[in-house]
């Protein structure tokens, strides 16, 4: 190397570490210059449009001249890669709208219209995912020029127009975000006040009155019928739940098609007052109907596509009124209604049919199964407790043991339960079949409930009848009530846990398949020091997968006859708890999955996809060999399997409140096979009390878009002064 570089080279590692110091601080700050839109909203080229614009009413045609489920609609988004085109199907003289996708921003998609009509016109949204099948767009204005304050949270209003994915909706369901029971009114925003409002025995509305159960109308007669595609009494699925400081928005579905619903219900509910609330039969889930001044004060984006019609709505006036025995008036004016044979039915107390001091006789349920006990199913760990008459299931209800002469024997482990609410739902009458498993280890069974008045005679013949046990419609299946014969499994907490030897008889090579698809090989063998205790050890998981696993056994158990389970909880978290199922029929092959799962059709489901196993294992045994010696010092080793909480069908989304930014880069699923879905609870980010229907990004909360412009600008010229002095200096450096 001459002498004139190697007076140089100091100078030019100076320069090109200078360059490299500040393209790193421009591009920190840079924006992500190509994108596309999420990966649970991307279409195949065979598959059916996102709709939106949906009406109540016969089935409309699509743009190819088919139709899309039996959901009628106004509009269409074909969405592919970095692509959205909006077709108005209803609208004939109407041209399509073509949108790039340009620029991801914190989440926000920055979108560049070019069509035939216009070209460079931009407009930022940001995508919030309801359910898998149901999505939720926030715009912007449009502008002419590009500009990144239009991505400004305050600068964003969330379109009421949901778009949909007809062909997967029967797939979505969540555990609905309100209880209660109400007598209604309600008026419609075509035909007026329902005629029925002036009948002595009231409408009523419930919801999840006992876990399961929907959001149910019950119109009374046919003659009450409201033009809303309903029968007179009415179950309805929660397909989707989100809120807002004021309300619970939730989507509506009935289980016998795929007509579809928004229900706005007011979070904050005086129990002494009433209470309004809005089903809108087109899907716009708005927090007031557009002719109502507090939602005229809030103006339409440019970019909503003018209704084909005239919104259609119906207007609720909710009552609470509590049900607090089995001895009730249905409504207030039987005070004073004259009693006949036909009276005497709906003013049972007035009319002294029964007495509300003695309308049921109590029973204990057995001292052997009280206690405090957990539930791992789907929906996570929860704590049953059964204490004296009670019953006690979080998230699902509670149920309080009776006696009828007509009821079950005593020493048959099934009880008549009556479930009495301070919310306004009428009482239930439900029956509960329970089985020991072990010393600390049940399993229960619930059936389907009558409803108050319902039953007049044969009490505990017709609850606890075999045809009462039956799983809900899917997508709910056997999440809160099991197939009959079946039962869920759960553990003790309270009292003391007792552990049992567990019924494995050999040491097993194992090969296992993890949720993830990752493929373990391992052993899984019994504890020579201990007989309760099983390890699940692997030796080739690769990294961030724990070695092994101790295991307490708390139950065997048969599923069919021709195999077993072996119900264990892990000795390092409680949480933790799950079986092993073997099958006769199927020897070498097993399956692990969450306890709640654990009942009659376990194998047969998890072999078939219908529930997704924890693992399945493929295992040989190794000759002569019964048990390992296990250190003291090894056995409290952390979990070899993933305790996070499984689906029992593959899902396109996690968090039906995520944004863009949170599932945009999700890599989109088939739909499963069936199954239980997981219910989800969902809180969407409350919205800044000057602008109620705004969308507010919690991360980037109090952030000032014109700060970011003018951090990006500061980078821009740092990067140019010191490119230019950079480059400068080197042209001064002397060559020799």
């Amino acid at each position: 190397m001459s002498s004139g570089l190697r007076e140089t080279q100091p100078y030019l590692n100076l320069g090109i570490h200078l360059l490299i110091c500040s393209a790193t601080v421009l591009f920190r700050n840079c924006l992500v210059m190509s994108c596309e839109f999420p990966a649970g909203m991307r279409m195949e080229e065979t598959d059916p449009p996102w709709i939106s614009h949906i009406r109540s009413g016969p089935v409309t045609a699509t743009s190819d001249g088919g139709a899309v489920g039996v959901l009628p609609h106004d509009s269409e988004y074909f969405i592919r890669q970095s692509i959205m085109e909006v077709h108005y199907p209803g609208s004939s003289g109407r041209p399509h709208v073509r949108w790039r996708c340009s620029m991801d921003y914190h989440g926000k998609l920055l979108l560049r219209r070019q069509d035939h009509h216009i070209n460079n016109f931009y407009r930022c949204v940001k995508i919030h995912f309801r359910s898998a099948s149901l999505v939720q767009i926030a715009w912007s204005r449009e502008a002419r020029e590009f500009n990144l304050d239009l991505c400004a949270d305050e600068a964003l209003t969330l379109d009421p127009w949901l778009l949909a994915r007809a062909e997967s909706l029967h797939t979505d369901h969540t555990e609905c975000p309100f209880r209660g029971g109400f007598d209604m009114k309600l008026s419609d925003s075509k035909l007026g006040d329902n005629s029925c409002n002036l009948m002595l025995r009231p409408m009523r509305l419930e919801a999840e009155c006992v876990g399961g159960e929907g959001v149910t109308f019950d119109f009374v007669s046919s003659n009450c019928l409201p033009d809303l595609r309903m029968y007179v009494h009415q179950r309805t699925l929660c397909v989707a739940s989100w809120g807002d400081r004021e309300n619970h928005y939730v989507v509506l579905r009935r289980n016998e098609d795929s007509d579809l619903w928004c229900l706005v219900m007011p979070v904050e509910r005086d129990p002494d007052s009433v209470t309004t609330a809005y089903l809108y039969s087109d899907l716009s889930c708005r927090q007031r109907p557009p002719s109502s001044s507090r939602a005229a004060s809030v103006p339409n984006p440019p970019s909503w596509p003018t209704p084909g019609a005239k919104l259609r709505y119906f207007t609720l006036h909710l009552r609470t009124r509590v049900y607090s025995s089995l001895c009730e008036d249905e409504y207030a004016a039987c005070t004073t209604v004259k009693c006949n044979v036909y009276v005497e039915r709906e003013c049972q107390r007035s009319c002294h049919v029964c007495d509300p001091e003695n309308s049921f006789s109590s029973c204990e349920y057995p001292r052997r199964l009280q206690g405090l006990w957990q539930l791992n199913d789907i929906n996570g760990a929860r704590r049953l407790e059964i204490s004296g008459s009670n019953f006690s299931l979080s998230k699902v209800g509670n149920f309080h043991c009776v006696d009828y002469p007509d009821g079950p024997k005593k020493r048959s482990r099934v009880f008549t339960t009556v479930t009495l609410s301070n919310n306004g739902c009428r009482p239930r009458y439900s029956c509960l079949k329970i089985k020991r498993l072990g010393p600390a280890a049940l399993s229960y069974s619930l059936s389907h409930s009558f409803v108050w008045p319902d039953l007049q005679d044969q009490f505990g013949a017709k609850i606890c009848a075999n045809n009462r046990f039956f799983p809900d419609p899917s997508p709910i299946d056997d999440l809160y009530r099991s197939h009959q014969g079946s039962g869920k499994p759960v553990v003790s907490v309270s009292p003391k846990v007792q552990s049992v030897k567990c019924n494995i008889s050999a040491v097993m090579a194992l090969s296992a398949t993890h949720l993830d698809g990752h493929v373990c090989t391992g052993r899984m063998f019994k504890h020579c020091e201990d007989a309760t205790k099983v390890r699940l050890e692997f030796d080739a998981c690769g990294e961030g997968l724990a070695v092994s696993t101790d295991y307490q056994c708390m139950a065997n158990f048969e599923g069919h006859y021709w195999e077993r389970m072996l119900l264990v909880q892990n000795a390092r978290d409680a949480k933790d708890v799950r079986c092993f199922v073997f099958s006769k029929y199927y020897p070498g092959e097993a399956y692990s999955l969450l306890a709640g799962q654990c009942d009659k059709q376990a194998f047969e489901y998890a072999r078939s996809g219908l529930r997704k196993p924890l693992m399945k294992l493929e295992y040989r045994q190794e000759v002569d060999k019964k048990c390992e010696s296990v250190s003291a010092e090894t056995t409290t080793l952390t979990s070899a399997v993933s305790t996070r909480r499984p689906t029992s069908r593959p899902q396109r989304l996690v968090n039906s409140h995520a944004t863009m930014d949170d599932q945009g880069r999700q890599a989109k699923a088939s739909p499963g096979a069936g199954g239980v879905r997981p219910k989800q609870t969902y809180t969407e980010p409350e919205a800044p009390a000057q602008n109620p229907i705004s969308v507010a990004n919690s991360d980037q909360k109090g952030a000032s878009v014109k700060d970011r412009n003018d951090a990006l600008r500061l980078s821009a010229s740092t990067f140019i002064a010191l490119f230019l002095s950079s480059f400068i200096s080197i042209l001064q450096m002397p060559l020799t």
